[in-house]
């Protein structure tokens, strides 16, 4: 594919030579068709800037069986833009996995500990709330923590303190 050629023509050309409407290849590429028909008729300012564009390329070309690589570089040759080459990367890569370094480890014997301190401070305050709640070491009874109250004859209620 020569690089003067122009692409509008030669991707409508592909297309129509498979049987294929502008519409089948905008639902399965989910492109517009708008944006197909800009592409064909080599109104590259009706297409999206920067990669947007490259994958427009890319995708109607492979959609039609051309070398989506070599459509794009014959598209780029033609129409130019300020992204560097196709496969030559010259910052972050939104693909590359991403590598996470630990600025500071916690060791897992740490981690333990402070649990186990945890534990441990929890079991003596609960230890010490009983014991003060009921000097024996037992729980107060129902019974002794319940007020009485009793109602007189004028309909006077009357609590007793604890008993």
């Amino acid at each position: 594919m020569e690089s003067s050629e122009d692409i509008g023509l030669m991707l409508r050309t592909k297309r129509e030579a498979s049987g294929r409407s502008l519409r089948d290849v905008a639902d399965v590429t989910k492109l517009g068709v708008r944006v197909l028909d800009a592409l064909e008729r080599n109104q590259i300012e009706r297409l999206p800037p920067g990669i947007f564009r490259r994958s427009v390329v890319r995708s109607y070309a492979r959609e039609i069986g051309l070398d989506p690589e070599a459509t794009l570089a014959a598209f780029l040759a033609r129409h130019p833009d300020n992204l560097p080459p196709p496969g030559r990367h010259s910052g972050p890569v939104a693909d590359a996995p991403l590598r996470v370094t630990p600025t500071s480890s916690v060791s897992p014997a740490l981690v333990f500990g402070l649990l186990l301190a945890l534990v441990v401070a929890l079991a003596a305050g609960y230890m010490m709330y009983t014991r003060r709640a009921a000097p024996s070491g037992r729980l107060p009874s129902r019974e002794r923590t319940t007020p009485r109250a009793s109602v007189d004859q004028a309909g006077t209620v009357r609590i007793r303190p604890w008993t």
